[in-house]
């Protein structure tokens, strides 16, 4: 029996607004502001402050649904959760989605592990894969020793990041020669911002690991909505401050050739700037690894328990009930990705994971204010029809999105996705084979209240 509730038992509920709030902002604002805005010059261009406009409105689309839909239906398994309670007849829909943001997560985790290890070199004398791989070994530690640990870790990081960011755009803006006027004027090269936005995309991905942690909310009803609006809103306003005042400073050509162009901008302030970014930049990407370890381990103990994943992945530790198993799961997969070692390849491979998972959420904000219109939803997006425009737009948005990488991304992308449904099949199959004819059925009738759409609220 004791084994029995360590599978099935649930996380510690710890997570008040303001944590929930800062873990979302520390997410969302972690590498790529640091990362990918060379990547990202370099096909938008002067444009790229379009870029992160576009990114960050179609991220607000799902930003939106996450907050109707994790407040309505909260569980550690996050968009596998939200999918299964919403197309209970079709659960290989569920997997499938929570496979994509697994890897989606597994490569964002690896991508910031790297940037850490770029800007790290001036500190610590080790090459950028090494630093990214102890990073990532200290976050999932931390992570074991239980949310309300990690949580107050994370606090303290994002607080930190946040005020630095902002402390350098405000020296910045008004320090540059290129003048606002000049920096906002539309760009010739549409097609070149919107690749631009694909780029920058993942690192608007935070929503998906605040749902992560929706089971340890204290009132996910009342908390949750509001902790989406609070990370959509202040991380918007903070990345183009920042991009803004990294383009009063340097030219979008010097910004594609440079390796860390957040330091080489703030270096034109004087030394102590360049050393106060690199030390955000550490900081930052230190936060959003450890975040992004804390939401994935918490998606495949979600999978594992409901029976999508090896139930190994749903063990957790002693009193801090952390999941264990799938945290160390979570970190193998990250280090295979950070060992290829290439930056923008791995956050293309995020930010496509993220796309198909947001088109996802998204329709299945609209499916489920058909099939269950009596679910209690705290938060309520605005409808026409009952059908909120919004979530229609993140969805066409979101698969625009999705189209723009290169089929080496595609295919990385698919291998990986086949390789994980190997358990799935095996599990699925062994089920067929053991339980009795027609236990299988997915009628309501069989169904537990946890399976039942309304009862997670």
């Amino acid at each position: 029996m004791a084994e029995d509730q360590e599978y099935r038992g649930g996380l510690s509920k710890s997570l008040g607004l303001a944590r929930l709030s800062l873990y979302g902002v520390g997410t969302i604002i972690g590498a790529g502001i640091y990362s990918v805005i060379g990547p990202a010059a370099a096909t938008a261009g002067d444009g790229i402050w379009l870029s992160f406009l576009v990114a960050a409105i179609i991220s607000a689309f799902s930003g939106l649904s996450y907050a109707e839909i994790a407040s309505a239906l909260p569980g550690a398994g996050a968009e596998h959760n939200f999918l299964r309670k919403t197309f209970p007849f079709f659960p290989a829909l569920a997997f499938t989605v929570g496979l994509f943001i697994a890897v989606h997560g597994a490569a964002t985790l690896a991508t910031v592990a790297l940037t850490f290890g770029n800007y790290a070199q001036g500190f610590i004398p080790l090459a950028p894969v090494l630093a990214a791989l102890a990073l990532m070994a200290v976050a999932t530690a931390i992570n074991i020793a239980g949310i309300g640990k990690a949580s107050f870790v994370s606090a303290g990081l994002t607080a930190i990041q946040v005020a630095c960011l902002i402390g350098f755009a405000l020296f910045a803006i008004p320090s540059g020669d290129r003048g606002l006027p000049n920096l906002l004027a539309w760009p010739d090269n549409p097609g070149g911002v919107l690749q631009g936005a694909a780029i920058l995309f993942f690192i608007y991905s935070g929503y998906e690991h605040m749902a992560s942690l929706s089971e340890e909310a204290k009132r996910p009803d009342r908390d949750l909505w509001r902790a989406f609006m609070i990370a959509l809103g202040g991380t918007t306003a903070v990345y183009l401050a920042v991009i803004l005042g990294v383009l009063s400073l340097m030219s979008a050509a010097d910004l594609a050739g440079s390796q860390s162009p957040l330091a080489d901008a703030a270096g034109k302030l004087g030394g102590t700037f360049a050393t106060v970014i690199i030390g955000a930049a550490l900081i930052a990407t230190a936060n959003a690894v450890l975040s992004s370890s804390l939401s994935g381990s918490r998606l495949l103990f979600g999978m594992a328990r409901d029976g999508d994943l090896p139930k190994l992945l749903a063990r957790t530790l002693g009193s801090s009930r952390s999941p264990w198993v799938g945290a160390l799961a979570y970190l193998a997969v990250a280090c295979g990705f950070a060992a290829v070692g290439k930056i923008e390849f791995v956050a293309s491979l995020s930010s496509l994971g993220v796309t198909l998972v947001f088109a996802a959420i998204n329709l299945a904000v609209i499916v489920l204010r058909f099939s269950q219109p009596d679910l209690k939803r705290p938060f309520r997006l605005p409808s026409i029809a009952n059908v909120p425009p919004t979530a229609v737009l993140g969805v066409v948005a979101s698969l625009l999105l999705a189209a723009q990488y290169d089929w080496t991304v595609y295919a990385t992308f698919a291998g990986v996705f086949l390789l994980g449904a190997v358990p799935y099949v095996l599990i699925h199959r062994h089920e067929g084979r053991t339980k009795p004819r027609g236990a299988m059925g997915a009628s309501p009738g069989n169904r537990t209240p946890r399976d039942r759409g309304g009862a997670a609220s």
